[in-house]
C-alpha cells in the first residue's frame, strides 16, 4: 500500500473525519481544545498535511463522542463503494 495522504483512501478518511468534528458542532478550535491540542494541527490533519495514527483517532472519536469502532467500520463500507 502507498505511504501518501493522498490516495483516494487517505481522502475519504480526512473527510469523514472533517465531517464528524462539523457534525458534532465543533469548530477545529473547538475540537482541538478538548484535544489540547493546537488548532493548526487539527487543521493540518484535515488537509492532508499531517497523517493520523490509530491513538490520535481513538482520541479524536472520543472527543467527539463517538465510537471508534463504528467509525472505522462506516470507512470500511465506504471504501467498499
Amino acid at each position: 500500500m502507498v505511504k501518501s495522504v493522498f490516495t483516494k483512501p487517505y481522502k475519504m478518511y480526512r473527510e469523514q473525519l472533517r465531517k464528524a468534528r462539523v457534525d458534532s458542532g465543533l469548530s477545529q478550535e473547538d475540537l482541538a481544545k478538548r484535544l489540547g491540542w493546537d488548532q493548526t494541527y487539527v487543521s493540518k490533519i484535515e488537509r492532508g498535511v499531517r497523517r493520523v495514527d490509530v491513538v490520535e483517532l481513538i482520541g479524536i472519536c472520543e472527543a467527539l463522542r463517538l465510537d471508534a469502532a463504528d467509525f472505522v467500520r462506516q470507512l470500511q463500507q465506504d471504501f467498499g463503494r
